[in-house]
């Protein structure tokens, strides 16, 4: 075991190593400049890793599209040229592969979606109306609003710090997952927002078929599908909404049991 006098003369204060200790640990001035110090270079790691990861998913999704092109294409090729020859599980099979394609196809783009995601922001915060992003997504969405029989309304939305396409995407992803996991009866979609002194808390409830509670945060993680293939789209569009929210300092979350509908929140700053 050390002495006294040795464990004392690790910090004694006339020593070259004790003073610097003592002022790097005594004056707040070094702390403020070693924190701010640290944090800059872990945005500048950040930054490095994500561009590194855009890169990657820009990589993958181009050299992954080309080949899936051929495969589609001759596909369809053989399946022209060899029509009279197929029977009908022949002409289910070359479906069957066509639809493989587009799935791929559909998760290499929403792969760099969410890369891009990923990304520190680009420029700062700005106050952004809700009303019109509200009103351009609804118009936006306009097909899949009439073909489904749906009835979206909303209050009146406050202007909040965020990006218009970013807020937009946001909007876009939750008003399509209502729409897409809807119950028997034709989707009903409320939007409204709440003040309060330095935020606003975004509310997007529908009559859909609900969610069991277990799976309240696994629906945020990119490519989690509770379905299966029942319902289209690759899970990745809660994920994105989840990153555009927390980019800007805020978060969200639902409330919702099976069978009763869901309410998805999310928090900005305003």
């Amino acid at each position: 075991m050390a002495s006294r006098e040795a464990v004392g003369a690790q910090y004694e204060p006339g020593s070259r190593a004790g003073t610097r200790h003592s002022l790097v640990e005594l004056d707040p001035q070094n702390l403020l400049a070693e924190v701010l110090e640290l944090r800059a270079r872990l945005r500048t790691l950040e930054a490095q890793h994500a561009d590194e990861l855009t890169q990657f998913a820009h990589a993958v999704s181009h050299d992954m599209r080309e080949p899936l092109r051929m495969v589609a294409s001759y596909t369809q090729l053989l399946s022209r040229r060899c029509d009279g020859q197929l029977d009908d599980d022949g002409r289910e099979f070359m479906r069957f592969i066509l639809d493989g394609v587009q799935t791929m196809e559909r998760l290499l783009a929403d792969l760099l979606t969410y890369s891009l995601q990923l990304r520190p922001l680009d420029q700062p915060p700005s106050k952004v109306d809700a009303e019109a992003v509200a009103r351009g997504v609804l118009l936006n969405l306009d097909k899949q609003i009439r073909e489904s029989g749906a009835e979206i309304t909303h209050a009146e939305l406050p202007a909040v710090q965020s990006d218009f396409t970013h807020l937009s995407q946001v909007f876009y992803q939750l008003i399509t997952n209502s729409i897409r996991f809807r119950s028997s009866q034709p989707p009903r979609i409320h939007i409204s927002a709440k003040l309060s002194e330095d935020a606003a808390t975004f509310s997007f409830k529908d009559n859909g078929e609900g969610i069991d509670p277990r799976f309240h945060d696994e629906i945020f993680r990119a490519f989690k599908r509770l379905h299966g293939r029942e319902y289209p789209g690759t899970g990745v569009g809660l994920a994105i909404a989840k990153r555009i929210i927390e980019q800007y300092g805020g978060r969200i979350w639902v409330e919702s049991q099976p069978g009763e509908g869901a309410v998805f929140h999310f928090t900005l700053p305003t």
